[in-house]
């Protein structure tokens, strides 16, 4: 990886709007706010909260594959208020077998287009920077929202399937 990512706090994506930069262990408090929400939670992963523990796993394993592969998790920052707002990625998926764009919220966040933005800008992150040829992404089918994201940034839908916690999800995926 470039040099630009070897920082901790280094700003991975500039948008007119928000900073996406590596998660560090300072923000265990912010992500773990997040994560331990229900209502945010409800559609990511097994769909339950995240514990302490769990939210502490992921940090760790984050770090741990900014140092392998240079990229993972970042942190989502509102670039006027520097308030941490969610998180998103590229995260290796063994449903697919290749990497999915993952992003979250805060409440307070949602409705504003901000999902979209940061879908553009990974997707072109993951395209240009680091040189994927295809991106796939799961849905809940209930969550119309970030299907209309998905469809808005230029993914198409692929199939429907169960994915790793036995949920059914709509896989879709967006190529070079």
């Amino acid at each position: 990886m470039a040099n630009q990512f070897n920082s901790p706090t280094a700003i991975i994506i500039e948008t007119e709007r928000l900073l996406i930069r590596k998660i560090t262990q300072k923000d265990f408090n912010d992500l773990d706010f997040i994560c331990s929400n229900a209502e945010i939670m409800k559609f990511v992963g097994d769909g339950n909260p995240l514990s302490k523990e769990q939210t502490q796993r992921w940090i760790d394993v984050t770090l741990k594959n900014y140092r392998e592969k240079g990229f993972g998790v970042f942190a989502v920052i509102d670039k006027c208020s520097g308030v941490f707002i969610g998180y998103c990625g590229l995260v290796f998926s063994e449903q697919v077998n290749d990497y999915e764009l993952i992003y979250t919220l805060s409440k307070a966040s949602w409705g504003q287009g901000l999902a979209t933005e940061i879908a553009n800008h990974m997707v072109a992150f993951g395209f240009d920077t680091l040189q994927m040829k295809c991106i796939y992404a799961s849905i809940d089918p209930e969550n119309r929202a970030s299907q209309n994201i998905l469809l808005k940034v230029g993914f198409t839908e692929l199939c429907k399937m169960n994915d790793e916690f036995g949920l059914e999800s709509i896989y879709y995926q967006i190529k070079r």
